[in-house]
Parts: structure tokens; C-alpha cells; sequence
């Protein structure tokens, strides 16, 4: 088998006509993400509306909207685990009326 230089099980598809391999380094930094996320969506119950992680070279950027700070901070805490640099908790709280 022949060296390749992208995960073979990691694609993007573009309207369902073509796939690209992803990199290496941007389908580990998916799989974090996507980790950051499970981890929080469980901690906080699905609590964080309209959740994004972002991994970023120095750091990881949290950002969405919740109900309560108790909810912001158990998203954090969350993160937390997975998290070695900068840690942003951009999650706007937002009061439902």
C-alpha cells in the first residue's frame, strides 16, 4: 500500500459530486472539536444553542448562546478537559423572555 498523505477516511463533499481529502492536521483538529462539543452538549444537556468550537493554534474559542451563566460555566468546564492553551468562552448568555 502506497503512502498517503491524507486520511483516506476523512473527506469533504462538495454537492455530492466530488470528494476532497482533508489533511491530516485539519482532520485531527475536526475530531477535537467535534470531541470539545460532545463533551459539552452532554455536560450541559444540549443547553448551548447554536454551539461552535473553534480550534485555533494558540488556544480554543467557545461560542454560542445560553439561558444561564451556570450553563456557560459547565460548557467551559467542560472544554477544559480537552483543552492544553488558551481556553476563550465567547458564549453569549441571552435571557429568554
Amino acid at each position: 500500500m502506497a503512502f498517503l498523505p491524507y486520511d483516506q477516511d476523512v473527506v469533504i463533499q462538495l454537492r455530492g459530486v466530488r470528494e476532497f481529502p482533508v489533511a491530516p492536521a485539519a482532520a485531527e483538529t475536526d475530531r477535537m472539536a467535534a470531541k470539545i462539543e460532545r463533551a459539552i452538549d452532554e455536560a450541559t444537556a444540549g443547553g448551548i444553542q447554536d454551539l461552535q468550537v473553534l480550534i485555533l493554534p494558540d488556544g480554543v474559542v467557545l461560542t454560542g448562546r445560553c439561558p444561564t451563566y451556570h450553563l456557560k460555566q459547565k460548557a467551559q468546564h467542560a472544554a477544559l478537559k480537552f483543552v492544553s492553551g488558551n481556553l476563550e468562552n465567547e458564549i453569549e448568555v441571552a435571557w429568554r423572555r
